[in-house]
């Protein structure tokens, strides 16, 4: 495996802001708007904007599990702000990270984000496959995904229709298990 330029750094870092703000920002308009909406008049209404910051913060946690680990877990390594930047988690061998591995490297997010995310930036800088600790620990590490990747698996157009041409998607009876003849003489 070649060492990964410090570019992947920068695409990581801008990366981790896009999918914070993927969370937060649904959950503050959220909650402003239960505020503004929903508010009660009288002394009680600090402890409703209590009750309101307590709740964006339990659901902004869910969130970001969500688009940290189960998200990437099904969505083949990688988080919707990965896709765009073009980023993947692979396991150092290159294969597919298990949901534990997931969980680890979200887990371990506490001591990558030590001093505002310095902690995290700093070993990424010094680890030679450019991993923070979570990836360290969870045996995994964050790659570039080539540009030719983000082709589709499908036939091309064929036309100005957009359409597929016939030949390339035809299937036969036997191909889909339809045919009981073909299937008894296998």
């Amino acid at each position: 495996m070649t060492r990964p330029g410090l570019g992947v750094v920068g695409r990581r870092l801008v990366q981790f802001v896009l999918d914070e703000m993927l969370v937060f920002v649904p959950m503050l308009l959220l909650a402003i708007a239960v505020v503004w909406l929903f508010h009660p008049h009288g002394l009680a209404l600090l402890t409703f904007l209590k009750v309101v910051l307590y709740t964006m913060l339990v659901l902004d946690f869910l969130g970001l599990v969500f688009i940290n680990v189960w998200w990437p877990y099904r969505h083949g390594g990688q988080t919707p702000a990965m896709r765009w930047l073009r980023l993947r988690i692979e396991t150092l061998e290159g294969a597919h990270p298990s949901l534990g591995a997931f969980v680890v490297r979200d887990l371990l997010m506490v001591v990558d984000g030590f001093a505002w995310g310095l902690a995290g930036i700093v070993v990424m800088l010094v680890t030679r496959r450019r991993q923070r600790f979570g990836d360290v620990v969870a045996r995994t590490v964050v790659v570039r995904v080539p540009r030719l990747a983000d082709q589709a698996a499908f036939p091309s157009p064929d036309g100005d229709f957009g359409t597929v041409s016939g030949a390339e998607l035809a299937l036969d009876r036997a191909d889909v298990g339809l045919d009981r003849r073909q299937r008894n003489h296998q």
